[in-house]
């Protein structure tokens, strides 16, 4: 049986029908073959699909046993989002691995042609496709690297102000649809890091830099592996594509709304307390606590009193 070149790896909780209409999408990649025991064309690059459920308790364990074409892990406990890729990884065989969110739906062979892109580019390690919002809106997909700079701006709400996104480099770069009408995702492009809702990076440097830190839940474990895979290889470029495209639709697994809100701010605490000073690491921390505050007050004078809560709740677990 031919070995695959690539390794699609999807995590799954509790999102049965987003995760198998994810595979089907995946299968329909007209650059792909999954059929490793009889290749027909050789011009099809040779794949395998990955499948960690992290113990759903819907129906996706049968559903996905229906599958065909997918090896599956069956957890038996949520482990987080990083460590359930890192099982996917220890089993990959292909050369490249994508980390792919269960609820995306592939388009236009996204995949393949990510593929054929990274495969031609011996100077990126990684590459992402252009995510979409349902409406086919473009969706945010990375930025750069946390520092004090950026971390002041993005908690002062100061990155929302004309021109500020292009003297100081965001976390997260605006949209097209933002006022500022930011043409940031309408290019190719180098960034420092991507999402992990279609990262495709190469298995060689997945084995050097060890995966993901399973000290991460979920939320800011492919900011802090991009970091890692740039600081510690040669193949440091990471590139946004606008060619590939892939929709997105966001938040599926999020067990309440404000787990990502107090997912997000530990993500960078961590990233600071991992990678920066204590220094650094206190004066994000009191950053972080004075934007949950701020974004409470605002969001309670505007009347929107659950969302404000969430704030204050969030600020409590910083």
């Amino acid at each position: 049986m031919l070995k695959p070149v690539l390794s699609i790896i999807i995590v799954s909780y509790n999102t049965c029908d987003l995760t198998v209409n994810c595979i089907k999408s995946v299968l329909k990649d007209k650059g792909l073959t999954f059929d490793l025991d009889k290749i027909s064309n050789n011009n099809l690059i040779p794949a395998e699909i990955i499948v960690i459920d992290n113990n759903s308790k819907d129906d996706s364990i049968k559903k996905l046993k229906n599958l065909k074409k997918i090896i599956l892990i069956e957890n038996k406990n949520n482990s987080g989002f990083g460590k359930a890729n890192n099982q996917g990884l220890k089993i990959a065989q292909g050369n490249y691995v994508l980390f792919l969110n269960s609820d995306t739906i592939i388009l236009h062979s996204a995949i393949s042609q990510s593929l054929d892109w990274l495969s031609s580019h011996p100077e990126a390690s990684t590459c992402t496709a252009q995510l979409l919002n349902k409406d086919k809106t473009i969706q945010a997909s990375g930025g750069y690297f946390p520092n004090l700079l950026n971390v002041l701006t993005w908690c002062l709400s100061l990155d929302d102000l004309p021109l500020v996104n292009k003297i100081i480099k965001p976390i997260h770069p605006h949209t097209p649809n933002f006022y500022t009408h930011d043409k940031f995702y309408t290019s190719d492009h180098q960034q420092d890091w991507v999402t992990g809702a279609f990262m495709l990076t190469r298995k060689p440097i997945l084995n050097k830099t060890k995966g993901f830190d399973e000290n991460y839940f979920m939320y800011g474990e492919e900011l802090e592996l991009s970091y890692r895979i740039k600081k510690n290889t040669p193949q440091n470029q990471v590139w946004y594509l606008i060619g590939p495209q892939i929709i997105h639709l966001g938040g599926a697994s999020a067990v309440n709304k404000i787990d990502p809100i107090i997912n997000e701010y530990l993500g960078i605490l961590s990233f600071f307390n991992k990678h920066k000073s204590k220094q650094q690491y206190n004066i994000v921390k009191l950053l972080i606590k004075a934007n949950a505050i701020l974004r409470s007050i605002v969001y309670f004078i505007f009347g929107q009193k659950n969302t404000s809560l969430f704030y204050i709740k969030a600020c409590s677990k910083i």
